[in-house]
């Protein structure tokens, strides 16, 4: 198990191609508190890993610089080859719907929609024509297990039930890129099968890059590789 906080920069130029997610003299602070002093991370396209650390540590925060949700307080991050921390909010918005589904703790499924209106939602913003999204959706509905509850409000679900139904948008725009945070947290053990089964299975046929924070341990085994960070956030 690798400790995140002695990865070094590289001794030679990297060959950004071969990788989805490369940061590069990263810091980030919020106010006084320093997360990431001078981080350097190179993820390679297709791989498993996990990152496990107690709360508070900043893995949270590392999900959203991957994601472009948050900007790096200095320093550069590269996504499939794409600088995103030049990229202005709405190019980013667009080049995150393409290539990374993401599950967040937080969940931001739209409360008044169905399952099924919250996972047609991006593919529609994308253009892809009705006949399309109604097979995409299905099939990820199917491939998910929660096809019985798509007509279902998501404000009447459970923590459990939106944790699912957010794990299947994040599938629904097949994109190369799937960053999850605590994604079997909320899940009961059969449910949290379910996630582990179709992530080693994107992961293993299809060559998905998976970034998973996780405190379980069956999330950490799964992983090609698990990496910790200890040091709380001051």
């Amino acid at each position: 198990m690798a400790q995140l906080g002695v990865l070094k920069p590289p001794t030679r130029k990297l060959d950004y191609d071969k990788f989805s997610i490369v940061l590069e003299h990263v810091r980030k602070s919020y106010g006084a508190s320093e997360v990431y002093s001078d981080l350097h991370f190179q993820l390679l396209r297709g791989t498993f890993v996990a990152l496990m650390g107690p709360i508070g540590s900043g893995k949270t925060t590392m999900v959203n610089l991957f994601a472009g949700l948050e900007r790096p307080t200095a320093g550069t991050i590269v996504v499939q080859g794409e600088d995103i921390t030049k990229m202005d909010t709405d190019a980013l918005a667009a080049f995150r719907a393409k290539t990374i589904g993401l599950v967040p703790q937080a969940q931001t499924l739209v409360p008044e929609l169905t399952i099924y209106e919250n996972l047609e939602l991006p593919l529609y913003f994308a253009k892809v024509d009705a006949d399309a999204r109604r097979r995409r959706v299905d099939e990820v509905l199917d491939r998910v297990g929660i096809r019985g509850d798509s007509d279902r409000v998501v404000g009447s679900l459970s923590v459990g039930e939106r944790q699912m139904a957010s794990f299947a948008r994040a599938l629904v725009a097949d994109p190369p890129i799937l960053l999850l945070d605590e994604p079997t947290e909320a899940l009961d053990p059969l449910m949290s099968d379910v996630v582990l089964g179709l992530l080693r299975g994107d992961n293993m046929t299809v060559g998905k890059t998976i970034f998973v924070t996780t405190h379980d341990k069956r999330v950490a085994d799964l992983a090609r590789r698990t990496l910790r960070v200890n040091k709380k956030i001051p």
